[in-house]
């Protein structure tokens, strides 16, 4: 059950990729090659006395900080009292091994003691590490009053301006979300031919997940991306950092070759290595039988047609939901064991976890995480359990599964189309945060690919686009309709679906509304007046945006989160409208040949693979 993430090989992996991105920029007479100084700013309301108390408390503060550096890549402390006290932290970043952080720490105190002799604050910045201290609080604390930029390289990457901007986006909730040790997010793509994007945010460890979010965003606002070959904007409390690199330009240089080899076979061993070997992740049927006491009946959460789940508590106290798939599943103990380990890949607070499997005695087993405040469509679709959804947790609710849907999208690896996003599989926590689950109907896509066809179609009738629903077709904006209705359904309260005998949906009424400039007779009546007016017209807006008939329409991941945060004034572009209800009954399948299939070949219940 130990985490999948490896992050001191991708680590490396990104400090080559620095070295090989400044040594083709030819800047080696302003960088040291994996460590180079970048600013430093002496600043604060006055001045000490050389051989004062606060110098005297500086120095030993920095003295015993920076001693930890060897082992520890994130460090703070303070020293004295008032009015001679000091508050000074070092963080190493995301690429540093013990050694690299020990030595950029070392030359970071002796630069700032230098430059900063007698400065109440300072702050330096290395591509590494970061050193700081000042004479008031520091810890846990968002900082954006400075900043330095470096940029460097040719101007000619500028049409990919907002693909990276689309890419800091998506590794802002990567940083926040607490999943990291190291409070950052990195990403390597190829985008054409031999041109590989490298990009990284960070922030310090010690921020919440909304003051890291909000640090990156206001950095990524002072950074004018301009379309040079790297750039770095450093904040005190968060960075970012992106780069290109030409493969083959870079491999006409002999001295280049072995960086670039480097980095290739690292990023090998880095794909393999993370990916958790299958059997460890099962767990004996023994120890699942004790946790749910032997799959008591006073233990039972829920039933389905994939069977029946168990809440149960492992020995060492980790309270988890047990999922029992039932005989009648025609998923074969192979694909079963592919799905748990892809399952357990997936690392986002926005995704259900699972710790692991078990396939003993003809049991199929699935063991996640236990979730208190059970699934979204318990409370959604309840009198008594809307008036428990105030507008700020159904905004969180909202904005969460945008987070998880993203990740799947972009983030992870390979990406992976839901293909039946419902409330009944968004589980909320005891925070009432939404976690997407079962991802047995899952579509994995690997490298660029975002698209394909099935021959088979699965899902929920009500929130499958019709373009799937009528030839097969399945791509990234098949779970962006499915996310579009489900935001309509929280606003409203009301199912997509009324009713068999009625011809009107959710999507048709939402639709008929804007159109009248009625759109807040949609809003669900339990919340009262407890809504901001502008915000819930903003989330209506996207998602009519999101189940929009044509589907090369409908945003994507990256643009809803953007169009969500109404603390941008951005220009949304008008909705076309969403497909006529019912969808078409009959058509045909095209991707092996022509296959008849009628709506009664849809899978409307939740199935494993």
């Amino acid at each position: 059950m130990a985490p999948i993430f490896r992050p001191t090989i991708i680590s490396f992996v990104f400090v080559t990729f620095i070295t090989i991105l400044l040594k083709s920029a030819r800047s080696q007479d302003i960088f040291s090659m994996t460590n180079f100084y970048m600013h430093t700013n002496c600043s604060g309301d006055g001045q000490f006395d050389q051989a004062s108390t606060y110098q005297e408390n500086l120095h030993y503060l920095l003295s015993n900080l920076t001693s930890k550096s060897g082992s520890q890549k994130f460090n703070n402390l303070t020293t004295g009292e008032v009015p001679n006290k000091v508050y000074g932290l070092y963080q190493c970043y995301y690429g540093t091994d013990n050694q690299l952080c020990q030595n950029c720490i070392q030359d970071a105190q002796n630069r700032i003691l230098q430059n900063c002799n007698t400065s109440v604050e300072a702050i330096i910045w290395y591509q590494l590490c970061t050193l700081r201290y000042a004479d008031h609080n520091i810890f846990a604390t968002k900082d954006v009053s400075k900043y330095h930029v470096l940029k460097g390289g040719p101007l000619k990457y500028s049409r990919y301006n907002q693909h990276l901007s689309n890419t800091f986006i998506s590794l802002f909730d990567r940083a926040s979300s607490g999943c990291s040790p190291f409070a950052s997010g990195t990403t390597f793509g190829i985008l054409e031919g031999s041109l590989i994007m490298g990009a990284e945010v960070q922030c310090t460890p010690d921020l919440s997940e909304s003051d890291c979010n909000s640090c990156l965003r206001t950095a990524l606002r002072r950074f004018d991306i301009q379309g040079h070959q790297f750039g770095i904007i450093v904040q005190p409390s968060c960075q970012l950092f992106y780069g290109f690199i030409d493969v083959e330009s870079l491999l006409s240089s002999e001295s280049n070759k072995s960086l670039y080899i480097g980095i290739g076979i690292t990023s090998g061993i880095a794909g393999l290595d993370e990916i958790e070997s299958i059997e460890n992740l099962h767990i004996e049927l023994d120890a699942i039988k004790a946790a749910t006491n032997d799959f008591s009946e006073d233990k039972k959460l829920g039933e389905g047609g994939f069977g029946i789940v168990y809440m149960g508590t492992l020995e060492d106290g980790q309270a988890v939901a047990v999922k029992r798939l039932s005989n009648a599943s025609k998923q074969g103990v192979r694909e079963f064991k592919t799905e748990a380990c892809l399952a357990a890949k997936l690392q986002h607070n926005n995704l259900v976890k699972v710790y692991g499997f078990c396939s003993e005695s003809d049991e199929m087993l699935l063991v996640y995480e236990f979730v208190p405040n059970k699934s979204l469509d318990r409370l959604l679709y309840d009198v008594n359990g809307r008036a428990h959804l105030k507008w700020e947790t159904r905004y969180k609710i909202i904005e969460g599964i945008a987070r998880g849907l993203l990740y799947l999208h972009e983030d992870s690896s390979p990406k992976i189309i839901h293909r039946d996003l419902k409330p009944s599989n968004i589980l909320l926590d005891g925070e009432m945060n939404p976690k997407i689950a079962d991802f047995g109907m899952a579509k994995l896509f690997r490298g660029d690919q975002s698209q394909g066809n099935t021959s088979r179609i699965a899902g929920t009738f009500g929130y499958m686009a019709p373009e799937y629903l009528a030839s097969g077709h399945i791509s990234i904006k098949s779970d962006i309709f499915s996310y579009g209705v489900i935001l309509l359904e929280i606003i409203s309260g009301l199912k997509n679906r009324f009713s068999d005998e009625q011809e009107e949906n959710l999507l048709s009424y939402a639709w008929n509304l804007w159109n009248e400039g009625k759109h807040l007779n949609l809003v669900d009546s339990t919340l009262g007046n407890s809504f901001s007016t502008i915000g819930i017209k903003r989330c209506i807006h996207v998602g009519l945006l999101c189940t929009q008939e044509d589907p090369s329409k409908r945003p994507n991941m990256a643009s809803i989160l953007i169009m969500l945060n109404t603390e941008l004034s951005i220009e949304l572009s008008s909705p076309t409208s969403p497909p006529i209800f019912p969808y078409k009954q009959e058509t045909t399948i095209s991707s092996h040949g022509s296959v008849g299939i009628a709506v009664e070949d849809v899978i409307t219940e939740l199935s494993p693979r």
